[in-house]
């Protein structure tokens, strides 16, 4: 048979407990200094959070295009014209001042108001190409 445990030994001493909840309690601030001191990482800035207010970020397929993009970057700002081919061929010009956020080799987006947005999408629905101008910078 096992003896009975008394209180006395079910516990700790209270300094001895004291003494272990304090040097717990300094290895943890020491803990959140140094994570405190090390600096957040970056996060990459979304498209979105570089449009201005009242614009939105429209992509343009590349098969839209009648012309290859000029060499653009992010920032550059272009015009756009719409091309019909055919037996009575015409141009209208459907977008000015338009920036570019970004271009790979499939899709062109541009931060664009209601207006361009609209006229670029009416005139892709009427089977017009899109023609992509750069505008110079002086």
């Amino acid at each position: 048979m096992l003896p009975a445990l008394t209180p006395s030994r079910r516990r700790l001493p209270v300094r001895r407990a004291l003494l272990g909840s304090a040097s717990a309690a300094l290895a943890l601030a020491a803990v959140s200094s140094q994570v405190a001191a090390t600096p957040a990482p970056e996060r990459p800035v979304a498209l979105a959070d570089t449009l201005r207010s009242s614009s939105w970020g429209m992509d343009v397929p590349v098969a839209w295009l009648a012309a290859p993009v000029p060499s653009v970057r992010h920032g550059d700002v272009i015009d756009i014209l719409a091309v019909r081919a055919g037996d009575r061929p015409y141009t209208v010009p459907v977008a000015y001042a338009v920036h570019v956020m970004s271009l790979d080799d499939r899709v062109l987006v541009l931060e664009v108001d209601q207006d361009d947005a609209v006229a670029i999408a009416t005139a892709r629905g009427a089977g017009m190409l899109l023609v992509p101008l750069l505008r110079s910078t002086r």
